[in-house]
């Protein structure tokens, strides 16, 4: 199996003397045969990694979707190959270690994202973010779709970078501000504000997906966000009915405009970190600058 195309922006296994093995795991962007050839397109660090395989059968089980461990043969003055490759099992791998980062217009989005889950202090939050990556449906519309049509990060991709930097708004208030009041936020509450924020309108993956149905893109977004995440907070409910009943009460009260009535404290911290994040692309914008770039 020969490396036959490696798309600019990402460097070759560095040669040596003698046989160096590598391994990597990655996930499958694609795999087709064209003419008895395989063709295997691999997401890497934003960028696509083709690699061409002489003998199909040998990659048995490989599809779009899949993740693989790979290892590398790099012998000096000859080009680099794939010596083994192995289809992964769901638990053998972290889904957020191998989010389909080229789908993405910056490839520095799906670092920013896996960071974010890896701060989060509780397990069924984390178990609850983990499941959402990997549903390769639903995350290639959050990578991609715009976060408005002509309002705030209105690009290819501007919902990531609008949810990424609206939870990493809040995950900073909620660590200062409580000790700037002399209180303490517990973790519970600490990481379901932090996946509010990042999901407060995940139900533009809905109402801005031309993939949706016809009556959904025509819903405001504000009230799909909780149907958007439909088929994961079952297993959030399993490993935390508390945590599940934050963070639906918190969705459910910044889609209504209501965090100033919740019993829970900072719930309009979700709603200050959108105003931020709108409110600095716009001036970014009118100062000829752009901040997804």
């Amino acid at each position: 199996m020969k490396i036959s195309d490696w798309e600019s922006g990402h460097a070759r296994p560095a040669q040596a003397t003698a046989d160096v093995r590598t391994f990597g795991i990655y996930r499958v962007r694609d795999y087709f045969v064209r003419g008895g050839v395989g063709h295997l397109v691999l997401h890497c660090a934003g960028q696509r990694w083709q690699v061409a395989v002489s003998n199909p059968t040998s990659v048995t089980g490989v599809r779009s979707g899949s993740v693989v461990e790979v290892q590398f043969s790099s012998v000096a003055g000859a080009q680099p190959s794939i010596c083994f490759i192995r289809v992964l099992e769901p638990g053998e791998y972290w889904p957020s270690q191998v989010m389909p980062t080229s789908w993405c217009v910056d490839g520095a989005d799906p670092e920013r994202l896996r960071l974010l889950i890896e701060r989060l202090r509780t397990a069924p939050f984390r178990h609850l973010m983990e499941g959402v990556v990997d549903d390769l449906v639903l995350l290639k519309r959050f990578f991609q779709v715009k976060a408005s049509y002509k309002h705030h990060h209105s690009v290819a991709g501007g919902l990531l970078r609008h949810s990424l930097e609206c939870a990493e708004i809040t995950e900073q208030a909620v660590q200062t501000a409580p000790q700037s009041c002399n209180t303490a936020i517990d973790d519970n509450l600490r990481d379901a504000l932090v996946l509010a924020a990042l999901f407060h309108d995940f139900g533009k993956t809905l109402s801005h997906s031309a993939d949706s149905a016809w009556l959904l893109r025509k819903t405001d977004h504000r009230h799909l966000s909780l149907v958007a995440l439909a088929g994961h907070l079952p297993r959030l409910f399993q490993l935390s009915a508390p945590g599940h009943a934050l963070f639906v009460h918190l969705l459910i009260q910044d889609a209504l405009g209501k965090g100033y009535a919740s019993p829970l404290p900072m719930v309009d911290a979700v709603r200050m970190a959108d105003r931020l994040s709108t409110g600095l692309w716009m001036r970014a914008q009118s100062a000829g600058s752009r901040l997804t770039e």
